[in-house]
């Protein structure tokens, strides 16, 4: 069922960037699973107002100065996408994943509100009240009640079987503590469990009439429209430009001091699909962009005479270059840890365990094949960020350390760093978990 919408209709919102892919996925499996897919949403976003049509006199000029007026004061807004939720909207339930606002994305919220409000013509009982306002992304909408709840309580139990699946994987909340369980979908066939991605908006988006009449970049701070040419190029700049800002691209060295130890997983060098995949902060086909950040990254934070454990899955896939060709270019005593997607090398090993600090660490790939219980710390890649519920950065109550490149910011990690953080847990038992690593 195509939903029209009046050329006189408004709507401002965040559409997703990096985890765009991800929602689109899962919705399809869930809609196709409910047989809802003329519900579903096919443009996953965050609403900030409306929708609403503008009061008699007022421009389509005069609104996107309004909605200018909001954003200039304002970077990227982080939020983090957390299990289901549902709710009545204007025309019937919707089934939604829930959004955890950071103080960002609620400050927009008012900030939009307030500057587009006075030029609305009717406000939506959200749009009322922007301190109360629900933050999600919606999967379907139009349903019946009592269907919606239905879907939602599957959902929430997990007690459905997936018609569909996903092709195998083979800073927000980065220091924020993590005091309960939660889920996450991840990318492993018949899965279907609730998400945990973060994400950042990146540019704001006003729909008039069902089309982007044009967005607002965050990062830049100027007005794109459809049709300009390059627009692919335009995006891979604000991506370039966030991860300078945001600490995710080094631009000059890191270097601790004194020597140290690093330790770092998955980067998949040459692995075109794990943008997709895992939402890297790359446009889809920017495998050669990714791997000189990787790299830099890498070079700029371990010096020449630096030990690190790279521990598995270095490179992977048809276009990857042979592992030698990586490690010539990458800084420090490097060991190589065996992944589940490497090449067989009798260089590496399949485990190590070290000493750092008085705390002992066992190095391996996939936690399940530890074996017998290690009474320190186990360090592990594998999971990157598709399960940050049972296999966030920090998991202090089963001592896991996840250095996936994704949930450690793409940069190595030394192991004074995750020793202090170790101690300085013990002063804060209630803590269970770090999702992600922080800047």
């Amino acid at each position: 069922m195509e939903v029209t919408f009046p050329e006189n209709m408004f709507l401002i919102e965040i559409r997703l960037g990096r985890t765009k892919w991800r929602i689109k996925q899962t919705t399809a499996r869930i809609s196709k699973t409910f047989q809802i897919e003329e519900f579903a949403e096919k443009h996953p976003h965050i609403t900030l107002f409306g929708p609403f049509t503008v009061k008699k006199g007022v421009s389509v000029q005069d609104l996107l100065t309004a909605v200018e007026s909001a954003a200039k004061a304002f970077g990227a807004i982080p939020f983090l996408i957390h299990g289901y939720d549902t709710n009545q909207g204007l025309n019937g339930a919707v089934i939604a994943y829930k959004v955890i606002p950071t103080y960002l994305l609620a400050d927009l919220t008012e900030a939009v509100a307030r500057s587009v409000g006075n030029l609305a013509d009717d406000l939506n009982t959200w749009d009322q009240d922007p301190g109360q306002k629900w933050f999600h992304v919606t999967i379907a909408n139009r349903l019946d009640r009592e269907r919606a709840s239905e879907i939602f309580a599957q959902l929430e139990n997990q007690s459905f079987v997936v018609l569909s699946s996903l092709e195998k994987s083979g800073r927000f909340f980065r220091s924020q503590h993590l005091h309960q369980g939660i889920s996450e979908a991840g990318l492993p066939e018949m899965s279907a469990r609730p998400p945990l991605y973060d994400e950042e908006g990146l540019r704001i988006t006003v729909v008039q009439g069902g089309d982007i009449l044009a967005e607002y970049d965050l990062i830049f701070h100027r007005w794109f429209f459809p049709g300009i040419p390059d627009a692919g190029r335009t995006w891979k700049q604000t991506l370039l430009e966030h991860r300078k800002k945001s600490g995710l691209e080094l631009t000059c060295p890191r270097y601790r001091q004194d020597p140290d130890i690093f330790v770092i997983s998955d980067l998949h060098l040459g692995h075109a699909n794990i943008i997709r995949y895992c939402s890297r902060p790359f446009s889809h086909d920017a495998v050669d962009e990714m791997d000189h950040v990787l790299i830099k990254n890498w070079n700029y934070t371990v010096k020449p005479a630096d030990r690190i454990f790279h521990i598995g899955d270095l490179c992977y896939g048809p276009d990857a270059k042979h592992p030698s060709e990586y490690l010539q270019r990458l800084n420090g005593k490097i060991s190589i840890m065996e992944g589940n997607h490497d090449e067989k090398n009798t260089d590496a090993n399949i485990s190590e365990t070290l000493v750092h600090m008085d705390i002992p660490f066992l190095l391996i790939h996939d936690p399940d094949d530890v074996g017998e219980p290690f009474s320190g710390w186990v360090v592990h890649g594998h999971h990157h960020n598709n399960n940050l519920a049972d296999f966030p950065f920090i998991n202090f109550e089963d001592r896991r350390i996840n250095v996936s490149a994704e949930v450690v910011r793409y940069q190595p990690v030394s192991l004074s760093y995750l020793c202090d953080i170790i101690q300085d847990y013990t002063s804060k038992p209630k803590t269970k978990s770090i999702l992600l690593r922080g800047e």
